[in-house]
């Protein structure tokens, strides 16, 4: 492994043309993350020319998403679903003054084929708790099914329809079989769990086993084709039965657990059980590295947790992982004392790069740990964890802690409200609301993927976490910060 260079990703690039040259039209272009099963957004918006163009960091061939304000008749879904290679470009025409949206570029057919073939996938997500387990089960087969004639309709229909096109769609139907198959089995299995438990019994019942069973999993999710954003669920789902399969209901609590999460992996939910899985190669690395991911974080790479992925990974797994993680940190770096220097020269306003703005707002508190909240008046649960900050306060008293709220999207006359009422102004609180360009500059950034989110920078100016315990986690908040205090 030593002297191959660290995996990093190739770009895919998406070129887009409105018709009518607008200036300043948004979109945004959502992407999977490869290493975290998490989704990440660009805000591209309409030069002069009614222009915008991404590049979208790649492993293997991503669903990307593209929305934009243009309401064009026949996009698929109300949104543009690309599935592009790396190493590739999509070109986009949307042509708003007559009504229609043209693909081009390597992965323009089967672009189109959606515009010119457009069908509508069927699922049954979140509606099986509703019923018993086994008419559940049905219901998701008969869905299954329909989808599949579906397809195969149309493509007695439509000899000349793309083949790339109908690999889409099968990989649509079988992942959304073995999604809901597998939140069948787990959610009636946590409603069943007491029942089960007072029987004595310490595995899963032999029919929950057939229906999980039944779910192909080396056909319906790979690397290599498309990986939805729930995916995270599935996996996470498939992992958990199995272990409770293997290892019946009782085991350690990961409260139980330290060791930031070594130990959370080998002895409450063993990687090495991934192996027992039904599924290829490439998902097993995926499963083991998501798994990694989940419970250590992206925090530094220890002596230990080297020789632990060196012994538990395949090369190129091992290599991708490192690679992702020294590409973290590099972004999450302090900046260069030069840059520094540069910024403070700076006015706020000037700036338009993510990483500059917030370097920019973090300055004057150097020397300070900084607990950043990206939040939103409109988000219900940030206003949740805002009522936990009396809390948390009280418990950091005395520590040089600063905290800085980022509002999202916020009306003035509410946000202005929210100080008030959380308790924002107070003289440790930095209370800020940028404009909408550098909010999302700012999110982009940090990838925010989610409200709230919570970022924990060190006093030298170091991103050392930028999914943070939350208010509600206090003892977690204070464990953290107070390790970078000592340091």
């Amino acid at each position: 492994m030593a002297g191959q260079g660290q995996i990093k990703p190739d770009t895919i690039t998406i070129n887009f043309q409105l018709s009518s040259k607008i200036l300043g039209e948004k979109a945004t272009v959502a992407y999977p993350e490869y290493m975290t099963f998490d989704t990440s957004g660009l805000y591209p918006v309409t030069d002069t020319e009614g222009r915008w163009s991404v590049k979208i960091p790649a492993y293997y061939p991503l669903h990307i998403q593209v929305w934009d304000d243009n309401k064009i008749k026949g996009v698929v879904w109300g949104v543009l679903n690309l599935y592009c290679r790396p190493g590739t470009s999509a070109d986009i025409l949307l042509d708003d003054i007559n009504g229609h949206c043209v693909f081009d570029g390597e992965n323009a057919e089967v672009h189109n084929a959606q515009i010119a073939y457009p069908v509508k996938i069927e699922n049954f997500h979140g509606r099986m708790f509703d019923m018993p387990m086994q008419r559940a089960a049905q219901t998701i087969r008969r869905i299954h099914d329909r989808n599949l004639h579906c397809i195969d309709s149309l493509r007695t229909t439509h000899s000349d329809i793309p083949r790339g096109y109908v690999e889409m769609l099968n990989a649509l139907v079988g992942y959304g079989f073995g999604m809901d198959m597998t939140q069948n089995v787990f959610g009636h299995f946590a409603e069943q769990m007491p029942d089960i438990m007072s029987q004595g019994l310490t595995t899963l019942p032999k029919e929950m086993c057939d229906l999980l069973n039944e779910v192909e999993t080396r056909d319906l999710l790979h690397p290599q084709g498309m990986i939805p954003t729930d995916a995270t669920i599935y996996f996470r789902d498939v992992i958990n039965l199995e272990s409770m399969r293997q290892k019946g209901f009782i085991s350690i609590g990961v409260d139980d657990v330290n060791d930031m999460g070594l130990e959370v992996i080998t002895r409450v939910y063993p990687i090495t059980l991934i192996d027992s899985i039904d599924v290829s190669d490439d998902v097993r690395e995926l499963m083991k590295t998501y798994y990694y991911l989940d419970k250590c974080g992206d925090e530094m790479m220890t002596a230990q947790r080297d020789a632990f992925l060196r012994k538990h990974l395949n090369t190129h797994s091992y290599e991708m992982l490192k690679g992702y993680l020294a590409n973290k940190a590099e972004q999450f770096a302090v900046p260069a004392k030069e840059e520094v220097e540069t910024l403070k020269e700076m006015a706020l306003d000037s700036l338009t790069d993510g990483q500059e703005v917030f370097q920019k707002l973090i300055l004057p508190y150097r020397g300070r740990v900084i607990y950043v909240d990206v939040w939103g008046t409109w988000c219900g649960p940030c206003r949740e964890e805002m009522e936990h900050l009396p809390t948390l306060h009280e418990a950091l008293n005395g520590l040089p802690v600063t905290y800085m709220y980022l509002a999202n999207n916020s009306p003035e006359e509410l946000w202005q409200k929210s100080t008030v009422r959380y308790g924002l102004n107070h003289a440790d609180c930095v209370n800020l609301r940028l404009s909408n360009s550098q909010q999302q500059a700012v999110e982009h950034y940090l990838k925010v993927h989610g409200y709230p989110t919570y970022v924990i920078v060190a006093p030298d100016g170091t991103i050392v976490n930028n999914d943070a315990p939350r208010p509600s986690e206090v003892s977690s908040v204070r464990k953290t910060i107070l390790k970078l205090i000592e340091k």
